[in-house]
This record gives structure tokens, sequence and C-alpha cells, in this order.
């Protein structure tokens, strides 16, 4: 789904015919592989110990460089904004059990490759029960008429969300005109990956492709 799908005011148009059984169908075939890379990866011995005890991040130095999403919670940091301040639907798919957090402990390179495992399984159950819901909406507008043109009040906003590599957060300033007068985007790549001189420090060389693999990282997050 693209971005600009989503409009202030509701959404640019009526979901496409079929998506819905598009949706069902991908969510299945994904499910049916997931045990394959389960025991391809997770089982093979030469990845474990490759990965177990390998880049150990530790929840001291999760809380003292910003680190969120999958990275934090596979050292047992237990924090997610879906689950601790809920928005959207998110509430209703914590309700019905859809909506999980995955936690691990370790906090080495095999416990977040496990955790996001962990997640892709959570993301199915919680986009079946997404397609569910969508099903059974009885049909009415997507959109409401606006202005052309829409000046937010005065003042300044922040808020944050969680994603799929950690928490963004959106500060906005507005001076009651058209367009901000200041917007500042906090996204997760860029303190997630703050830590690694913490993390490499007496890893081989080598350790480092399984190290950065693990990170969960956009170099666009960071570079901006």
């Amino acid at each position: 789904m693209h971005y600009m799908f989503n409009r202030v005011g509701g959404l640019k148009e009526d979901l496409p015919a079929g998506w819905l059984d598009r949706v069902a169908d991908a969510v299945t075939a994904v499910g049916n592989r997931l045990s394959q890379i389960e025991d391809l990866i997770f089982g093979n011995e030469i990845f474990q110990a490759r990965t177990r005890g390998v880049g150990v991040l530790s929840p001291a130095l999760v809380d003292a460089y910003g680190v969120s999403g999958p990275i934090a919670r596979a050292s047992g940091v237990d924090f997610d904004l879906r689950r601790d301040e809920p928005y959207l639907a998110y509430d209703a798919l914590l309700a019905d059990g859809s909506l999980q957090v995955a936690v691990r402990e370790d906090g080495d390179c095999y416990s977040r490759f496990g955790l996001l495992l962990d997640q892709v399984k959570v993301s199915l159950d919680v986009a079946e029960a997404c397609v569910d819901r969508l099903r059974s909406l009885e049909r009415g507008p997507v959109n409401v008429r606006l202005p052309k043109i829409l000046k937010v009040p005065e003042g300044a906003t922040y808020c944050w969300t969680e994603n799929p590599l950690g928490i963004n957060g959106y500060y906005l300033v507005s001076r009651g005109e058209k367009t901000p007068w200041r917007m500042k985007l906090r996204s997760a790549s860029f303190n997630n990956i703050a830590v690694l001189p913490e993390v490499l420090e007496g890893c081989l060389v080598a350790d480092m492709v399984a190290i950065l693999g693990s990170m969960f990282f956009v170099v666009g997050d960071i570079d901006k």
C-alpha cells in the first residue's frame, strides 16, 4: 500500500476489487513458507555458531542510545507503542489477541534474527485479523469533503509511532499558515546504528556481517 493512499480526512479511494482476497492469499503463502525458513536458517548449526553470543547489546546500551524496535526487544526491553500507547486499531487488535509483543532476552545476533521471525508471525496474525474486519465493514464514504487549503492552528505538537525498525517521532510547529513553520522527524535507524561502536568492540572482523545484518537499519534514515 502506497503512503499516498492515506489522505487527510480518509483515503484516496475505496479498496480495489479483489484486493482483500489477494492479501489473504499472500498471508497464507508467507505463513506456509515460514516453517521452511525457520528450519533452514535457525536450525542450522553453522548459523547458530556464528550468531549466538555475537554482537551482544545490553539493556543499558539500549537506554543510553535510544535504541528501539525489534533490536531493543531482542535485548529484553519490553516496549512497543502499539501496546503501550495504542493508536489506530491496535487497541482492538490487542483486545482480541491478534497483536502480541515478541521479546527475547539474550541481545545477540541470534536473538535479533529470531525476534524478526517472531514479528513476521505476529504481523501475519494482525494482517489476517484486519482482512476479517474489513470484510465485515458496511459500505460508506471513504473520504470527507475538505477545503482545498487547510490551515493548522498555531502551536506545536509531537506524536510517535511504532514502525518496523523502531520508534519514529514527528514534531510539527505551526504559525497558523497553510505550510508548517518547522517539522522534525526522528527516525529509528540513526539511534539504532549509533550503538554499533559499542557492540563491535572486541568482535572479529568476520562477525561484522552478522552484526550489521541483525541491526535492521535503512541507510536513508541515517543520511537524512
